[in-house]
């Protein structure tokens, strides 16, 4: 059984960086006052924008823990990039590392993945992470409707700072939607 499932962002791509952004709110570059508060929207948007398309914009590395192996491990997960690895406790509690030549990734749809073990599997250690998957996911580069639409709400965000009755983005949805996997 899967115990947690967690995601790291590598950091080798900005889908908007803070010189863009401010280019797109019109800030002069010397205006550094509220770089951190641009930066925060920057941040969110990208965090909407990914919600939004049900997949992962930022590279990220997404780990699944789990109890013991499952033959097949189906996940959700999109855009997949590659299974980095996957490591066992074995019987005596010692780190293993499962070689690529012992399982295969297949795909279901565009977000369902499974990871199909080709051989009997080794018995692991009584623990909640004894198995433990690393998949890359995320975008290789970023589409230039994705970051229009990320500055988009960026600008919206600079513009209405106050809370206030939830506004359908139009325009950044409709940038977004030909990503959108269900």
């Amino acid at each position: 059984m899967q115990t947690d499932i967690s995601f790291v962002t590598d950091g080798t791509l900005a889908v908007v960086t803070l010189a863009q952004a401010k280019k797109q709110l019109r800030i002069e570059d010397d205006f550094t006052d509220e770089d951190e508060l641009i930066q925060s929207y920057i941040d969110a948007s990208v965090e909407l924008s990914e919600k939004f398309i049900g997949g992962h914009i930022l590279p990220k590395i997404m780990t699944i823990k789990a109890d013991a192996f499952q033959n097949p491990l189906v996940f959700e997960a999109f855009p997949l990039k590659e299974v980095t690895s996957i490591k066992y406790f074995d019987a005596d509690g010692v780190e293993q590392t499962l070689e690529s030549s012992e399982y295969v990734l297949t795909k279901d749809s565009e977000k369902v993945f499974r990871i199909r073990f080709k051989n009997d599997l080794p018995a692991t250690f009584k623990r909640y992470d004894a198995v433990t998957y690393e998949i890359k996911v995320g975008m290789a580069t970023v589409p230039t409707p994705i970051k229009q639409a990320v500055k988009l709400q960026v600008s919206d965000m600079y513009e209405r700072r106050e809370d206030r009755v939830e506004v359908v983005r139009t325009a950044s949805a409709s940038l977004l939607r030909p990503y959108k996997k269900y």
